[in-house]
């Protein structure tokens, strides 16, 4: 099966990010805009929004995170065949860049996303337990090399309009 994963495609919903991570995750992100795949789909993160306490100390950044998270998910399990879904996943900031653009502020980043099929991922899950129960550390250091070699990997980039938060 692990032959069968490819790279999520960009989300394409009738329904905005905002309304399906409110649906999918119960929560409500201070958002519009689109799923952030350039500058034209770009998350725009709204400091103005209704849901926002502005009692509070406004974490635009923490928002961008937790959008990253979520749009990962949809991408790579919610939004994918059965025979798809991925396990294990992970990402690792590669660079953020700030953009000011047509009096905008855009925050631009670059992720390193890992993950792997779900046969590989109880492959692994279960020779790491049959190490564990057995005290053979020594073992692990080979299922280390042997999951680096199944894992599969790719670029996400993820687009915010700031411009609501940017210097303040």
């Amino acid at each position: 099966m692990e032959d069968l994963l490819r790279e999520p495609s960009p989300l394409l919903t009738r329904e905005s990010p905002r309304q399906i991570i409110l649906e999918d995750f119960k929560m409500d992100l201070p958002i519009t805009g689109g799923w952030g795949y350039d500058f034209d789909t770009a998350c725009v993160i709204d400091k103005k929004d209704s849901s926002v306490n502005p009692n509070m100390p406004f974490d635009g950044l923490g928002i961008e995170y937790v959008f990253v998270e979520k749009r990962i998910y949809e991408e790579m399990i919610i939004f994918r065949q059965s025979h798809e879904k991925f396990s294990g996943i992970r990402w690792d900031l590669e660079k953020q860049e700030l953009i000011s653009r047509d009096e905008k502020h855009y925050d631009k980043l670059i992720f390193n996303v890992l993950g792997f099929s779900d046969a590989i991922w109880d492959e692994l899950t279960s020779r790491f337990e049959v190490i564990q129960k057995s005290g053979e550390l020594e073992k692990m250091v080979e299922l280390d090399a042997y999951r680096e070699s199944k894992a599969y990997r790719f670029k996400r980039e993820f687009y915010f309009d700031i411009t609501s938060f940017y210097g303040t």
